[in-house]
């Protein structure tokens, strides 16, 4: 029977509290479950933290309401929850800041209305028919469509899939009219959201592995218990079919596997090389999905039989997934600090709750990367940390690394040649075309220009709510508009300084939108499509446009960052960097290790396929002993003089560091509130043995109208936090004032 009173943990202010509600009589109630009710008349979702028998002494039975409803049974399982405590614990924050972190949006706190209990809507399948009866020929579009259908298990593909791919619903319509594909409804993949194939259908079969590629398979599968690896290889080195196939064993011993990737842009290649060889035993999760199709993942995991494992594919949030009997977490580029979440609390690192949970169930964690990160090379050196590793040394396709060419700017500067693209650089782009090849260049930042200046004063226009210089941008009708990175904020462009008023107004600096623009003009009929966070907006946009790009639809690809992470393009045999300097000059600690790990990847996405590679980088500084290293390819040797100079230093990972982040309204009273709380910790700081610096303000001291003030804790590695629980440091603070504890940041 059930019990007639619950302890449930609703959100009510910043950390949450716990109320007594009734059970009803008709619902069987547990610790762990989620349940509806009303908080002073507000529909939430609370969590059960215990059951009573008897009402707490000092409350009247008669006010004590009742919950409406069962939401999620099991939601939360004892082992799970030990997890949650141990990361809000290392991140020092509560359980319940953790709680809301962990579990899908909407399912614990205030309902936000929307359809969190719905049931999974039918999805639009479509299936290819094999020559069909009197049909007219296919075109070159639909007989692409044609061979894509043909590798995916039972040749049918949801619609929304199929236009992700990059192919339009009239082509779509076509073919259908054509006779050559039939449609029919089908639930999602299991039922429960996302993705998949006919478990009827015939799957890819695993394919063949180097000898080098078989050793570090066979080091995973002979883990007994847990057991860590990193996977280093060379970009192209067939990393992700280790793991794929690392994965199916798994799946053949009955036990589940999580595959993680440090960004949604990198999710459609692998779901794709997933959903072929595992079908329906799928599983997506990350924040491009909507709040229905995450709570749909999540109830899959809680739901699955002890007969169904199942394969998750993911970013950083993933890591929370409620799997039962994992057996294996891989992180791909795990160097990458996407990784490590730095806003809101708790500032966990997947690595670290990845290790977490394979300590806890007894399962291998692979750590794979081109360019890992100096502390998981580290790891594989130490006694205390026992890491494996495991090295893939060459590609799969037998090209060798694409040869470095550096084109020194201060020459071209010299020699009379003052545009964004250097002259070697644009001779190579213009023999694209004849030779049927593409080719990726990275900029630094997206939009028009770096920053809008007078050339009479050197005002430079910035945001009112931000110390920072706003973008320039390119709308579709050829205007121009001004854009703020940090806040959103937008505005029209000035024609007159603000503060001489002169109107010699002049862009500066080249933004991703500039690059193209220089490239229609100089090379007419190149085809180009850009690929930042601007162009990638809305759902599967990054799915699209790689889509379009492999299709052929363009030459270059012109991009960000996001460029350098990981994406398999056959076709590309230049990768170009116009500004290296930029990555060059970062206020931080990890700035050559980070800048070295970005300029090595992008290097990797040429010459991947048949035909050789080349990398062209553009500088002022080709003397850096990052573009130094990058031209002789041993990432090795620059962790080797690394790890001297921290080691020499103190510095991470031989130390620990925690950075206060402090942020409000007032100037004044954001400095004020963080020289206070360094006076209060000093003591406490000095006594463990840490030291403590600041109150400094933060590099970008303003962003959206909020003064940012920091300190930064140093002490021993390995050693616990010096810091009172958190609700004691934020009850010092003065109103409006806001504390963000963030443990081993990234960025120091």
């Amino acid at each position: 029977m059930s019990p007639l009173w619950l302890q449930v943990w609703v959100e009510a202010g910043r950390e949450g509290r716990i109320f007594t509600y009734r059970a009803p009589a008709d619902l069987e109630l547990a610790a762990g479950d989620l349940v509806t009710l009303r908080l002073r008349g507000r529909p939430q979702i609370g969590l059960v933290v215990e059951t009573l028998a008897e009402p707490p002494a000092d409350l009247d039975p008669a006010v004590i309401q009742p919950v409406e409803g069962l939401h999620q049974a099991a939601a939360v399982d004892p082992r799970w929850q030990a997890l949650l405590q141990e990361v809000a614990r290392h991140c020092h924050t509560s359980l319940f800041r953790t709680l809301k972190t962990a579990l899908p949006p909407g399912w614990l706190g205030q309902r936000s209305g929307r359809s969190q209990g719905q049931r999974p809507r039918h999805q639009l399948w479509l299936e290819l028919v094999e020559n069909p009866p009197g049909s007219p020929p296919l075109t070159s579009r639909q007989q692409q469509l044609h061979e894509r259908l043909r590798t995916c298990p039972g040749s049918a593909a949801p619609q929304g899939t199929i236009t992700a791919w990059g192919f339009s619903r009239s082509l779509l319509q076509a073919m259908a009219a054509k006779g050559w594909l039939r449609s029919s409804q089908r639930l999602p993949a299991g039922g429960h959201g996302g993705h998949g194939g006919s478990s009827t259908a015939a799957l890819e079969p695993p394919r063949a592995l180097n000898p080098e590629q078989q050793q570090a398979l066979g080091g995973i599968l002979s883990a007994s218990g847990h057991q860590e690896f990193l996977l280093w290889g060379v970009t192209g080195a067939g990393k992700t079919e280790v793991y794929l196939q690392a994965a199916a064993a798994c799946l053949a011993s009955g036990r589940s596997a999580l595959l993680l990737t440090p960004e949604i842009g990198l999710i459609p290649q692998l779901l794709d090389r997933c959903r072929a060889r595992f079908g329906e035993r799928i599983l997506e999760f990350h924040s491009g999905l909507s709040e229905r199709a995450r709570i749909a993942a999540w109830r899959r995991c809680l739901q699955a039989d002890s007969d169904t494992a199942l394969i998750a594919v993911g970013t950083r949030s993933a890591v929370f997934l409620p799997l039962a009997r994992l057996g294996l977490v891989v992180l791909d580029e795990e160097h990458d600090s996407s990784y490590k979440q730095d806003s809101p609390m708790p500032c966990y690192h997947a690595r670290e709750v990845a290790r977490l949970r394979c300590r806890d169930a007894g399962a291998a964690l692979v750590l794979g990367s081109a360019t890992p990160s100096l502390e998981t090379w580290l790891a594989c050196r130490r006694l205390d940390q026992p890491a494996r590793l495991l090295r893939l040394s060459r590609r799969i396709s037998g090209q060798e690394a694409a040869p470095v060419r550096v084109v020194d700017l201060r020459q071209e500067l010299a020699e009379g040649h003052r545009r964004l693209i250097s002259r070697p650089l644009m001779e190579r782009i213009e023999r694209l075309q004849e030779r049927g090849e593409q080719a990726v260049v990275l900029v630094p930042r997206r939009g028009y220009s770096s920053f809008l200046s007078c050339r009479s004063c050197g005002e430079v226009v910035e945001c009112p709510h931000c110390d920072v210089a706003l973008t320039v941008h390119r709308l579709r009708d050829g205007s121009q508009t001004l854009r703020c990175h940090w806040c959103g904020h937008r505005q029209a462009l000035t024609s007159r300084c603000g503060s001489c008023g002169s109107t010699a107004f002049k862009p500066f600096g080249a933004g991703t939108q500039r690059v193209m623009e220089q490239l229609e003009q100089e090379l007419s009929g190149l085809r180009l499509l850009r690929f930042d966070r601007d162009s990638t907006r809305g759902r599967d946009g990054h799915r699209r446009l790689l889509a379009r790009f492999e299709a052929g639809e363009a030459d270059v690809l012109v991009g960000t960052q996001m460029l350098a992470k990981g994406m398999d393009l056959p076709r590309v045999t230049l990768a170009a960097v116009l500004a290296a300097d930029g990555l060059l000059h970062r206020p931080d600690l990890r700035a050559s290790e980070h800048c070295l790990q970005l300029l090595l990847q992008l290097a990797g996405r040429a010459g991947r396929g048949e035909r050789p590679g080349e990398v062209i980088v553009q500088t002022y500084l080709p003397d850096h002993p990052v573009i130094q290293h990058l031209i002789d390819g041993r990432y090795d040797a620059f962790l080797e003089a690394e790890l001297q100079l921290r080691r020499q230093a103190g510095l991470v990972p031989f130390s620990r560091a925690c950075l206060l982040r402090l942020a409000g309204p007032s100037g004044a009273a954001t400095a004020t509130a963080t020289a206070a709380l360094a006076e209060q910790l000093r003591p406490r700081v000095e006594q463990a043995g840490w030291q403590l610096i600041g109150p400094a303000p933060a590099v970008v001291a303003r962003v959206a109208g909020r003064y940012r003030w920091q300190l930064l804790l140093h002490g021993p590695a390995g050693a616990d936090l010096p810091l009172p629980p958190e609700a004691e440091l934020r009850a010092g603070l003065s109103r409006g004032v806001s504390l963000s504890i963030d443990p081993d940041p990234i960025e120091l």
